[in-house]
């Protein structure tokens, strides 16, 4: 099978270069597209994503200081600005003429040479990459003059705007609320869960799995490296396939695929070993001031569901909502998991109206990420409500309103009432 860029699909025959990462290929035209996108230029379907998954190169995280950047018309895999800078480094190499140019651009898309130096210094020396020899990143052939030409106007589009005093960062939303569209008064309101209701604080995988093996029967002495090496060689071919289709796996299903292949037995129930692993892993806390925001929707009769993209069924998310003292406040946890569909996908969120008792468009749905929750709310003509306490760049549809704190919802909603 030929070799394909893994962002745009195109095959090899069909770019100048393509550079192989950890678990991807990339061409050198979406290298060139990430530095234009990372500089504040738009690339048709490409994004600066928010949302908190890992980079598929290097697995760092958004949390960590990076941008990350996907081409969502292709559901291409994720790459952080400091992998861009790698291979952008590599094409360099082939490019010598061209040199004082791309670093310039480098240098003012990313980091001061300080900046640079420093968080390389926090990166333990074996986690840096190599890109010295061939084995990490194959050597580039000759460079069309279609993409030297390419180049330089990238070049000469950059010094232009930086001479007019363009701003080259990536700009935050205003800190006061604004309003997209008509946004009608709920009768309804549905949230999602995940640093929306409650902030995300720790996922150690490594300390759920021992947690897990430690109730197992394990007969052939499988390791905590051995089941997560089995779990990512799944989850190379799963996620594309997930996201692609807007599906969800159940975690119970994913367990047997993993532990029945490893001869791993239990002598408890699924959810029971999925709790396990839960409380190992994670550690959540309460948004600031959801409480005092859910207590006023109650007290206006509102009816209140929470919808979750998750790998872990509900009763395990409701557990948690229950330790964090917020059942109380809801009528009902839909954990994609269990229904098959995952955000943006309607189904879920017709689903979820209906156990209100409420058409759609009678319903708020709040959520933090733009591609999944306001999205999911758009697909069903939802008020889409966009919870941006971090004041994140959007990397999806637009929001009816954006909110940065659970005190300005409470003001939106009442200003609702009163209409």
């Amino acid at each position: 099978m030929s070799q394909r860029c893994s962002f745009c699909r195109a095959p090899a025959k069909q770019v100048d270069k393509i550079v192989s990462g950890t678990h991807f290929n990339i061409c050198s035209d979406c290298i060139r597209t990430c530095l234009a996108v990372l500089d504040g230029e738009t690339g048709t379907g490409w994004t600066i994503t928010t949302s908190p998954q890992r980079c598929d190169n290097c697995d760092r995280r958004p949390s960590e200081g990076y941008r990350h950047l996907m081409n969502r018309a292709t559901y291409s895999p994720r790459i952080c600005e400091r992998c861009i800078r790698t291979f952008t480094e590599a094409l360099l190499r082939e490019l010598p003429t061209l040199e004082d140019d791309w670093q310039a651009i480098i240098h003012s898309v990313f980091e001061t040479d300080e900046d640079i130096a420093e968080m390389e210094a926090d990166i333990p020396e074996e986690e840096q990459p190599d890109v010295s020899g061939e084995e990490a990143l194959p050597a580039l052939g000759p460079v069309s003059t279609e993409t030297q030409d390419a180049i330089e106007d990238l070049t000469q589009s950059f010094f232009s705007e930086l001479e007019g005093g363009a701003q080259l960062a990536v700009q935050t939303q205003p800190a006061a609320i604004r309003l997209k569209g008509e946004l009608k008064k709920p009768l309804g309101v549905l949230f999602d869960m995940g640093d929306t209701l409650l902030s995300h604080l720790i996922f150690d995988s490594e300390a759920g799995t021992g947690a897990v093996l430690k109730i197992a029967n394990n007969p052939k002495g499988y390791t905590v490296a051995d089941i997560h090496k089995r779990l990512e060689k799944m989850n190379r071919d799963l996620v594309p396939r997930r996201e692609h289709a807007m599906v969800e796996f159940h975690p119970h299903i994913v367990q047997r695929h993993v532990y029945e292949a490893l001869h791993i037995t239990f002598d408890r129930d699924a959810e029971a070993v999925e709790r396990v692993f839960w409380r190992a892993a994670m550690q959540w806390d309460r948004e600031p001031g959801v409480e005092d925001m859910l207590a006023v929707l109650r007290d206006h009769d509102i009816p209140m569901g929470i919808v979750s993209n998750a790998a872990f069924c509900g009763n395990t998310l409701w557990w948690e909502v229950e330790r964090q003292g917020l059942a109380d406040y809801f009528r009902f946890l839909m954990s994609s998991a269990d229904y098959w569909v995952r955000k943006p996908h309607p189904l879920l969120m017709e689903t979820a109206a209906a156990k209100l008792d409420l058409e759609p468009a009678q319903v708020w749905y709040v959520g933090n990420s733009p591609q999944y929750d306001i999205a999911a709310a758009h697909s069903v003509g939802m008020g889409a409500v966009w919870y941006n306490r971090l004041e994140a760049p959007c990397d999806g549809p637009d929001p009816h309103v954006e909110v940065k704190s659970w005190r300005e919802f409470i003001a939106l909603f009442k200003q609702y009432l009163e209409a």
